[in-house]
């Protein structure tokens, strides 16, 4: 095993092996409005909304493995888990982590080599954040 980048429940991610290469959040309010005496919407904040972390990955499995992780995301988003996420954070420590479901997994593979098995896997994940709201 070599050095853990991100960790999504057992689905662990490294240099080597499926390797993330970028990271998309996004959060939203909830913030209805009321039209008040024909004075404009007077608004109302009411919690948050959803959280989700996009999480973009690739492998190149002949070279570095990394397949197996894919398996493993797939049973967490088959068996619908509440999972925690973990990322290394600087000076190698890892970040607070919040519990995520899998809501999507989508896998792209490319190059199919001899043996039948792409030379590179291309991954996209759709997590949502489940626990406190994050304060990065």
């Amino acid at each position: 095993m070599g050095h853990p980048l991100v960790a999504v429940g057992d689905a662990v991610f490294e240099a080597i092996g499926l390797s993330p290469r970028g990271f998309d959040r996004r959060s939203e309010a909830n913030w209805p409005g009321e039209e008040v005496f024909d004075d404009g919407p007077f608004y109302q904040p009411t919690g948050m909304g959803e959280r989700v972390i996009m999480l973009l990955a690739e492998a190149r499995p002949h070279a570095m493995g990394g397949l197996d992780v894919i398996e493993v995301l797939r049973g967490h988003l088959e068996r619908q888990e509440v999972v925690p996420f973990l990322r290394l954070g600087p000076d190698l420590v890892a970040s607070v982590g919040e519990d995520v479901f899998v809501r999507s997994l989508g896998h792209v593979e490319e190059r199919i080599a001899p043996d039948g098995v792409g030379y590179w896997h291309g991954v996209e994940v759709e997590l949502v954040i489940v626990g406190p709201a994050w304060d990065r």
